[in-house]
């Protein structure tokens, strides 16, 4: 006569385990979503202010180059431009109007591109590439969007100088995607609430 075998019931996990489970992992999440989330909007407000950093060392490069800043054409003449803006032309839904801040559909906005990456300014002809005050770019590698898909702006009229401080400055909108600081101010004031800005001068 065969001996029974005694069989372990293994039916897998209690309803009770399972409940527990499931409870661990909505409190794991539950903690680690907002360190998640805040590590990378610190990541994106580094990446904003290092690319600002980067546009407004290439302005003051193009300075050096160049002898003028980017408000005038090529042909030496102011032409009325007050902001550049990242992007170009193809960029769609890059229009900001906010605090004094004009849209770049403007006559008074040009493309950080026909300034720094391209011999090519909104103005007449192009820059000379040869002699004392040449042309010597690109300036940049990419004229980027910011992290929240904003272009970034340059007060550059701020650059003029019959202003009581030549500091141009460079502004993303941050996260809300409006730009906060006001325009007529950007040479003394400290960029508002989330706006995220690098000026810069030549001495």
């Amino acid at each position: 006569m065969t001996g029974l075998k005694n069989f372990k019931n293994n039916s897998g996990f209690t309803l009770v385990e399972v409940v527990v489970v499931i409870a661990v992992v909505a409190l794991l999440a539950a903690i680690m979503t907002p360190l998640i989330a805040k590590n990378i909007d610190d990541a994106k407000t580094g990446r904003a202010e290092n690319e600002a950093e980067v546009i407004a060392a290439a302005i003051g490069n193009f300075y050096k180059d160049v002898g003028r800043w980017p408000t005038m054409d090529a042909t030496a003449a102011f032409n009325g431009v007050t902001t550049l803006v990242s992007g170009n032309a193809s960029n769609t839904g890059i229009a900001i109007n906010s605090n004094g801040w004009v849209s770049a559909a403007s006559a008074t906005v040009d493309y950080l591109d026909n300034h720094l990456l391209d011999n090519n300014p909104g103005g007449a002809a192009t820059y000379a590439t040869s002699g004392r005050n040449a042309w010597h770019g690109p300036y940049l590698d990419t004229a980027p969007m910011d992290p929240w898909g904003t272009p970034y702006m340059v007060n550059i009229a701020a650059t003029d100088s019959s202003s009581t401080s030549n500091k141009g400055l460079v502004i993303s909108a941050g996260p809300d995607g409006v730009i906060d600081t006001p325009f007529a101010t950007t040479r003394t004031s400290l960029p508002s609430n989330d706006d995220i800005a690098v000026s810069f001068y030549v001495r």
